[in-house]
């Protein structure tokens, strides 16, 4: 009976978590708040009066952004604020408030534009709460996000590492100075920790070393990523000479070859006779791409374009053993279906695997993927409906949602019903969506 209630319970609450998730047009539900981010590291401080430099990064993607169109454009505001409280005191704030205008109304929903910014708080030893407020005026909502933070005395006898910031870009350093700067070169902090997204693919990260009261003349840096389920998968040991009482290090480690998943990046100082000193810990993320589904996972790549693909086509892509024979494969489905041949961009490749993401946000269920659901699967061939007509509580029948499509060459309706009330919305006949407009 206990087994039958906790089950019972397991599945009220995950349907209560994908509530939100069933209105992507209007309430992007958990992919809203997945789209603000926010990461701090702590590094000694130059200042007499404070012993520690806590840096606090937020990132603000269009995506968790409501834009309203205004004058043949799109313009959304927002609000932010970093509190820090210490004994439950305000010690340090921070405000900003920015608009943001783009013209294409793709961008309103991009989950590649986004704003980094870093804020500098010069603290002393104690214990810390950083709140985070991001506020949208027009909606009247706010989203909270918020962290712990020590601060200890640097009066240590042996080297010592501060925190590792994880790097998104690097700049030359200006005249006119930045919030970003360190030494020669501006670190723009990767606040998601996710990499592999792009061409460059390599991991940075930045991080500093104290020498001590022993003056350590040198000291051992112990490199190590580990993968969640597959373990270590790369290692390497630098021994560097103290020129003075700090070690500043930016690293890049190339991950092309690293299989995509959950990383933890590990540094382990040792000093003599190989000894142990310290150690600290980051998480990160090398994403799936395409080119890593190519390498690692050619089947569920197969499977997802057999969503949009024709059965020649499909035929096509299959028994390639090889990458190269692979990628071939791939580019030349690719290029049959690019819309306008010859330029940088293919925007049916890219509004494929858009839509492959959106999906999987919201349409993931228990431990499956959102493209291989029902729901998914229409979203992927047709794109985001027109109409959505949800019932959730209907008496004497199931949950259902109706998809309208009105812009295509005919109408379309598709009806997902939650058959066994576990949120898992079943396509049902017809399955090409023609029924007759009423």
């Amino acid at each position: 009976m206990r087994k039958e209630k906790l089950l019972l319970f397991i599945i009220i609450t995950l349907c209560a978590v994908t509530v939100s998730a069933q209105f992507f047009r209007t309430s992007r539900g958990s992919d809203k708040n997945e789209y603000y981010a926010l990461d701090y590291a702590l590094f000694k401080s130059d200042s007499a009066e404070k012993i520690a430099r806590l840096e606090v990064y937020y990132q603000i993607f269009n995506a968790t952004l409501s834009f309203e169109e205004i004058d043949n454009a799109f313009e959304a505001e927002y609000e932010i604020s970093i509190d820090l409280f210490k004994k439950n005191k305000k010690y340090d704030s921070y405000q900003h408030s920015q608009l943001v205008r783009v013209k294409d109304k793709r961008k309103t929903t991009s989950k590649t534009d986004y704003r980094t910014n870093q804020v500098n708080f010069m603290v002393e030893e104690g214990k810390y709460e950083v709140i985070a407020r991001l506020y949208d005026p027009i909606h009247n909502i706010e989203k909270i996000k918020k962290f712990k933070v020590k601060v200890k005395k640097y009066k240590n006898k042996k080297p010592k590492i501060s925190d590792i910031e994880l790097i998104q870009a690097i700049a030359p350093s200006t005249e006119e100075g930045s919030v970003f700067d360190k030494g020669s070169h501006q670190l723009i902090p990767s606040v998601r920790h996710k990499y592999g997204t792009d061409k460059n693919m390599s991991i940075y990260f930045y991080m500093e070393i104290y020498q001590g009261s022993e003056k350590f003349e040198d000291v051992k840096v112990e490199t190590v990523l580990r993968h969640d389920s597959k373990g270590m998968l790369y290692r390497d040991s630098l021994t560097t000479a103290f020129e003075g009482p700090v070690i500043r290090q930016f690293r890049e480690i190339a991950i092309e070859d690293l299989r995509p998943g959950h990383y933890e990046l590990i540094i382990t100082l040792r000093g003599k006779r190989n000894k142990k000193i310290t150690t600290k810990y980051k998480d990160f993320e090398i994403a799936w791409t395409p080119q890593a589904l190519i390498k690692y996972d050619y089947k569920m790549l197969i499977k997802q374009i057999e969503i949009i693909a024709s059965k020649e086509e499909v035929n096509a892509l299959k028994g390639k053993e090889t990458y190269t024979e692979r990628l071939e494969a791939i580019n030349a489905y690719w290029e049959k279906q690019d819309p306008t041949p010859g330029t940088y961009e293919n925007e049916a490749k890219s509004e494929f695997y858009r839509r492959i993401a959106v999906a999987n946000i919201n349409f993931s269920y228990l431990f499956g993927n959102g493209w291989k659901t029902d729901r998914g699967r229409i979203y992927i061939m047709y794109g985001e409906p027109d109409q959505i007509d949800d019932y959730p509580v209907v008496p004497e029948k199931r949950p259902y949602q109706e998809w309208h499509y009105y812009h295509g060459s005919k109408y379309l309706r598709f009806v997902f019903v939650d058959v066994n009330e576990d949120c898992e919305y079943r396509l049902i006949y017809p399955y090409d969506g023609l029924f007759q407009r009423y």
